[in-house]
């Protein structure tokens, strides 16, 4: 299974910064087996002696839509024009046809979304850059894309190959492990980083709610902003220069080998620099323009060290000579001592500041040594999960017939059978409100509400055989208005899925080992939670518990409290909630509420997609996470996600 890029940049930052505290900083190098051939190659290049398949498709698009790739083997470009569609053009190049076979053009498109992926055989992935060895490397596929000029990148990931991108207007989310980055004419949100090679990122401007992020591990990054841009920028590396021409100054950190922070001209949308083994350049465009001013938000060291001595020296000044002290007049005398008390608090104010800002890095660097553990250990039981996920799915197909007349062996004799399937029913008498629990080893749930003051479920159960049917049962048991139904299977063998039709004002708990989750017209406390299945809430309201292992989560129509979490799928949310918490590892957070509606969104996310709602950036309780309000403010939502993206919609 292949682990997350995101994370392999985390690994190499975090031990880069921890090598760089302890005093034992050295070059960090990430080794790559890779084909020369496509090592930053971009669409245009054409080596000799190849296959090659042309690829050419037009997909329609919404002027604001979304758009993803992600690319092994090749170089991207990509351009704009002002039509609502997406031009895809590809090139798929081999030294051998099943090699050049062996790579698949996936595009799942809609008027929404399009995403576009290059997939190939889980086996022999590697390259060489032998003569003789090459023939047998995998495919390279270089893409073109033309995209209308407000698109939204959601994310372009690419191992081995560089990306151009020219005139997108819209957010953009881009990467590369081996390949440089170069973006121009940008205007939205930005968070691009490479881990080998140079990153160069121009804007033709800059707006306050979109922040800038960019880093690279061994590469040279480039920030070229507007000459009367306003922003406030940190930068920081472990082995590089920064430079800037907006006349910041650039210190020695205790913890990172250069650092520069500083607000340009207002201040404005936040601007994150970051490198570990290569310089950092910000530079304003030769656009005609006047350079704003910029104040530094950091002082020197020296300035430190003057301060950290203690004021005994100032204190003598305060006596001063003598002679001149007699020789002014006592309104003088006064005015002077004021003076200097004020410019002492000043240097202590900005000593305090300092050290502040030192251990916010410190804090940082410790931070992201823990994100990285964590990252292992969630990679680990992801391996544990998609192993468990493979054998239940392959079982569950061999039930069900998915896979046609199934074969099998038993006493050296064979047999061929058909998924059975196997129905029960029961009906309940509750009150008004019944508590009610519903458990199954593995399958769906699917649960609606009704007028009848009654608990009714139908099981469906299925098996290879009438044996794994009877080893499926169903335990039900009543006592006053709680009603709880659990199925189990004796050797986990078959597959049951369960329907239930509920009273609206029920207190629900239900739980499935995998299956996917659904609930429809229920109000009360309600608790679902499964594996890694899907869950879909609707036309409910009360409080919300759903939890999902890595399955996505959509919540629609719903009135009251939510807490909403998964392990890396998205989250869509629909609704008005007077409490919020939804949590994704890496996935996407879609919030869409009334025009009118007045909270505050607390998130660690860079940034927020907005349409159509007021929002304004309020003051966070700590540097690591952002607040918006929306409208006037109010109940704080928390939306926290790893790596995706957090979209505010009005309906």
């Amino acid at each position: 299974m292949m682990l997350k890029k995101s994370w392999i940049v985390t690994m190499i930052l975090g031990a880069a910064l921890w090598s760089a505290t302890s005093g034992r900083a050295s070059k960090i190098q990430l080794g790559v087996a890779r084909n020369a051939e496509v090592e930053g190659s971009l669409p245009g290049d054409e080596p000799s002696q190849e296959v090659r398949e042309d690829f050419q498709q037009t997909y329609p698009l919404s002027a604001n839509g979304w758009l993803s790739l992600e690319n092994l083997n090749g170089g991207v470009r990509i351009a704009v024009w002002d039509r609502d569609e997406v031009q895809v053009n590809a090139v798929k190049r081999a030294y051998r046809r099943e090699r050049l076979n062996e790579a698949k053009i996936e595009v799942n498109a809609t008027a929404e979304a399009i995403r576009i992926k290059t997939t190939y055989p889980d086996w022999n992935q590697t390259f060489t850059d032998e003569q003789k060895g090459r023939y047998n490397n995998p495919a390279v596929v270089d893409y073109t894309l033309t995209v209308p000029r407000k698109v939204r990148l959601e994310s372009v990931d690419l191992v081995n190959g560089s990306l151009d991108v020219d005139g997108v207007e819209g957010d953009v989310k881009a990467s590369s492990v081996n390949g440089r980055v170069t973006a121009r004419g940008l205007a939205g949100v930005a968070k691009l980083s490479t881990v080998n090679g140079s990153l160069e990122a121009a804007f033709t401007k800059l707006e306050e709610a979109k922040p800038i992020t960019l880093g690279s591990v061994n590469g040279n990054v480039t920030l070229i902003i507007p000459s009367d841009a306003n922003a406030v920028v940190r930068a920081g590396t472990v082995h590089g220069a920064i430079s800037n021409e907006f006349g910041l100054n650039v210190q020695h950190g205790d913890y990172v080998g250069h650092e520069l922070y500083g607000q340009i001209g207002a201040g404005g949308p936040r601007i994150k620099l970051g490198n570990v083994n290569g310089r950092i350049s910000l530079k304003h465009a030769q656009d005609g323009r006047p350079v704003s001013t910029a104040t530094g938000l950091l002082t020197t060291k020296d300035k430190d060290k003057d301060k950290t001595k203690g004021y005994s020296g100032e204190r003598e000044n305060d006596d001063g000579d003598e002679e001149a002290q007699r020789s002014m007049s006592a309104e003088e005398r006064r005015q002077a001592r004021e003076a200097r008390r004020a410019d002492r608090a000043q240097q202590a104010e900005a000593a305090k500041a300092n050290r502040e800002v030192q251990i916010e890095v410190q804090r940082e660097v410790e931070q992201a040594i823990r994100e990285a553990q964590r990252e292992i250990a969630r990679a680990q039981r992801e391996i544990e999960r998609e192993t468990q996920r493979e054998v239940r799915e392959r079982v569950r197909r061999e039930v069900r017939g998915e896979e046609g007349v199934g074969e099998g062996k038993s006493s050296g004799k064979s047999y061929r059978y058909k998924g059975l399937t196997e129905r029960e029913s029961k009906t309940f008498s509750v009150a008004d409100s019944p508590r009610v629990n519903l458990v199954t080893f593995d399958g769906a749930v699917t649960v609606r509400g009704w007028d009848k003051r009654e608990v009714m479920y139908t099981a469906t159960k299925r098996g290879a055989d009438e044996q794994e049917i009877k080893q499926v049962a169903i335990q039900t048991e009543q006592q006053g208005s709680s009603v709880s139904i659990i199925a189990k299977s004796e050797e986990s063998n078959g597959a049951v899925s369960l329907e239930v039709y509920v009273p609206r004002s029920s207190t629900l708990h239900v739980s499935s080992q995998d299956g996917e989750l659904t609930l429809e017209g229920v109000s009360g406390e309600l608790t679902l939670r499964t594996g890694d299945g899907s869950i879909k809430v609707t036309n409910g309201g009360g409080q919300l518990r759903v939890n999902t292992g890595d399955g996505e989560i959509r919540i629609m129509s719903f009135e009251g409290q939510v807490d909403a979490r998964t392990g890396d799928g998205s989250i869509s949310l629909d609704g008005k909630f007077t409490s919020l918490a939804a949590r994704t590892g890496d996935g996407n957070i879609s919030l869409s509420v009334p025009s009118n509606s007045d909270f505050t969104i607390e998130t660690n996310a860079e940034g927020i997609d907005n349409a159509g709602i007021t929002i304004s950036e309020d003051i966070a309780p700590s540097k690591r996470v952002k607040r918006w309000r929306v409208g006037r403010g109010g109940n704080v939502f928390v939306l926290s996600t790893g790596d995706g993206r957090i979209a505010l919609n009005s309906r």
